[in-house]
């Protein structure tokens, strides 16, 4: 008996096994599948003017140019793409790499006085400038450079550790020299971020364009509160702190790019000779959650719903890739709306006709967690409003009260985790967001979203709109 059950279910596997098969070649591509297939338009044709390129070969050895050795490894991962990464440990191409010891020195970044710590630090600056000259040529020259993320489609991403710490060289540098020189470099850098993050077309890129730009508004925020600066300088770094538009805040390619690397790898199984780079790339993205306050596997936790080889035999049929595709789309278009929940993969795929086999070899996986990114960048649209609003608030104004003018200067200005207006927190000096976790915290920096200010206000009246503010947040949680 028990032989014959055997046999009757391996019967019925075969016979499921052809029909998946044979559904796999009638079935045709979904509308939203070609779609998502098709990549985004190029505006850059030439490596040479594209400082995504420079960016691969930011390390290289001070002999190679580093565009060159970033096109270099862009065009290794071209070859097979979606199966390849972006190989560091080839040749020189990690030459150029700072030490623990400036990395540990320009924490003072994030003191409560930097521009004090800058002119403290002015001869260790200046020594560290030239120790690196090298790189800071090349940051440089990459502020000069159009962008265009090349990344697309790849399973590699840029090492972006250097990057930051030389970015904060090169800002601490202008300040060390004199306020109006820190304010100028401070000016370009949030102005190339905000175009780095609306032109990245892959998650890492989307992330450390956020975290460079949180970066310069903590430190204009507390220049704001520390100094006064004339209407001029006022102007231009009100104009830098606007607030996200759709196309900065847009998470679309970086989700529709998650896709595409996961059908080409959805194809074929790995070759042993492919993975130069995997561990890299792995450290890169675990240090890029870290800076951006993610859990270290935030990037692990985006694993792609497709089914991969056995045996070098693709079993997906295409109903199921179509049921993937549908699920992408859906949540691309979700995104960018404000808080809009996110679809459920279950929701999606279970919709579409799934044989016994197709759903041994196909399951449903768990969905990706894509919340956590979506807050970061919430994140950085609430510093650049806090930023903004501190500029508002200084100017004279008929209200009578700092809870007032914080509405007053409109929902463009909201916190964006509750739509209501920023609050302010009296004993503590601060106006702020209630971050991520939707909570009132009374400013506490640990918590909420908070910039220091100079301002002080009958905290009375604020009290209502705090408690009010909380009610909704509380609201929200549930």
């Amino acid at each position: 008996m028990r032989n014959l059950l055997i046999t009757i279910c391996i019967v019925v596997v075969c016979i499921e096994v052809g029909r998946l098969v044979q559904s796999g070649v009638q079935e045709k591509p979904s509308v939203t599948m070609t779609a998502l297939m098709e990549p985004p338009p190029r505006t850059l044709e030439s490596p040479k003017t594209n400082r995504y390129l420079l960016l691969l070969g930011f390390t290289t050895s001070p002999s190679l140019d580093p565009v060159e050795t970033g096109f270099a490894m862009w065009s290794e991962a071209e070859i097979d793409r979606g199966h390849r990464y972006f190989n560091y440990d080839k040749g020189a191409r990690a030459q150029l790499r700072m030490t623990p010891e400036i990395v540990q020195a320009l924490q003072t970044w994030v003191s409560p006085d930097p521009l004090a710590k800058f002119q403290i630090q002015n001869k260790f600056v200046k020594n560290s400038v030239a120790q690196y000259r090298v790189l800071m040529y090349r940051y440089r020259r990459w502020l000069a450079m159009p962008f265009e993320d090349w990344g697309y489609g790849h399973l590699g991403t840029p090492r972006f550790s250097d990057l930051l710490v030389t970015h904060r060289l090169f800002v601490a540098e202008g300040f060390s020299r004199n306020v109006a020189t820190g304010i100028d470099r401070l000016e370009k850098e949030l102005s190339f971020g905000r175009m780095v993050l609306a032109k990245a077309k892959t998650l890492p890129t989307k992330m450390m364009a956020a975290v460079m730009i949180d970066d310069d508004v903590i430190l204009l925020s507390k220049v704001l509160s520390l100094r006064h600066f004339s209407k001029a300088i006022i102007w231009r770094l009100s104009k830098l702190a606007r607030p996200l538009n759709l196309t900065e805040r847009s998470m679309r390619w970086p989700i529709q790019n998650e896709f595409v690397v996961g059908m080409s790898r959805s194809n074929r199984p790995f070759r042993s000779n492919s993975v130069a780079g995997s561990e890299e790339l792995e450290t890169n993205k675990q240090w890029i959650a870290m800076r951006a306050g993610l859990n270290p596997d935030a990037f692990e936790k985006l694993p792609q719903p497709f089914a991969t080889g056995v045996l070098g035999v693709n079993l997906q049929t295409q109903s199921a890739v179509n049921a993937d595709a549908s699920y992408y789309d859906a949540i691309i278009k979700t995104v960018d709306a404000p808080h809009s929940p996110l679809p459920k993969i279950q929701d999606v795929v279970r919709t579409s006709p799934r044989t016994f086999v197709d759903r041994l070899v196909n399951p449903i996986h768990q969905e990706p967690t894509w919340e956590p990114f979506l807050q970061r960048i919430m994140e950085t649209d609430a510093r650049l409003r806090l930023a903004t609003l501190q500029v508002k608030i200084r100017k004279p104004s008929c209200q009578p009260g700092l809870p007032a003018r914080i509405a007053k200067a409109g929902s463009d200005y909201f916190d964006p985790f509750t739509d209501l207006p920023m609050l302010w927190s009296p004993t503590q000096g601060r106006l702020y967001s209630v971050g991520k976790d939707g909570l009132d915290d009374g400013g506490d920096s640990t918590f909420d979203i908070s910039v220091p200010t100079r301002f002080v206000s009958n905290a009375a009246p604020f009290q209502s709109t705090t408690r009010d503010a909380r009610a909704k947040a509380t609201r929200l949680q549930r």
